[in-house]
């Protein structure tokens, strides 16, 4: 039986799966999270590794990273590497970013039915008490790699969005094939958790090509 102070620590963690992108993807991301960070003071996004969410922040009921992990490597690998797009942006309630949804102007369905299959594999360990599932779960999956988010605020998104229009954005087509598992830390997840966030990685996963 658990001690209260050890099932308060263990409250702490979230998990997440997320798309890596390849270096050059990443080093453009990177310098615009520098910026935004030094010229606007927007420093959530710069906390996160450079991704594409496949399944968000979520609170286990009775699992190990080992147990998460022999029920995702088979998603990895039965997964071949496929083709990600960029589509402009992607601007929702919190936040903008690059949208990598779609293939010209419909949905990318490899990316959606790989990211169905991330999530059947996590769900049963999903804690009935999750704060996550909602925002998670419950609205469209809409593909994105993060500009700014949460310290963002509505009325200078559009001033921000002028801002680094002369940024070299990625744009060229990247092939989908690296994929990790994270173990998140935060001392209050009810509310200001990119205060305290930290991060490990579990691991990796490298998609085959043939």
């Amino acid at each position: 039986m658990k001690s209260e102070s050890a099932e308060s620590e263990l409250n702490r963690y979230r998990y997440a799966v997320y798309l890596i992108p390849p270096y050059e993807v990443s080093r453009r991301v990177e310098e615009i999270h520098r910026l935004l960070t030094k010229q606007f003071g927007f420093a959530a996004a710069a906390k996160f590794q450079i991704h594409a969410t496949l399944k968000g922040f979520f609170k286990c009921s009775e699992c190990t990273a080992d147990r998460l992990i022999s029920k995702l490597d088979p998603v990895f690998e039965n997964q071949r590497a496929f083709p990600i797009h960029f589509e402009g942006f992607h601007i929702d309630d919190v936040g903008f970013g690059l949208d990598i949804s779609r293939v010209g102007d419909a949905p990318n369905q490899v990316l959606n039915e790989f990211r169905s299959r991330v999530v059947s594999a996590v769900k049963p360990f999903i804690a009935d008490d999750c704060d996550f599932v909602e925002s998670d779960l419950g609205s469209p999956f809409k593909a994105h790699i993060t500009l700014a988010f949460r310290d963002i605020s509505p009325d200078v998104r559009d001033s921000v969005l002028d801002y680094i229009q002369p940024a070299t954005l990625p744009n060229e087509p990247f092939m989908a094939d690296t994929c990790h598992l994270l173990e998140f830390h935060s001392q209050d997840w009810e509310d200001s958790w990119d205060k305290t966030l930290t991060w490990r990685l579990l691991k990796s996963w490298h998609l085959g090509y043939q």
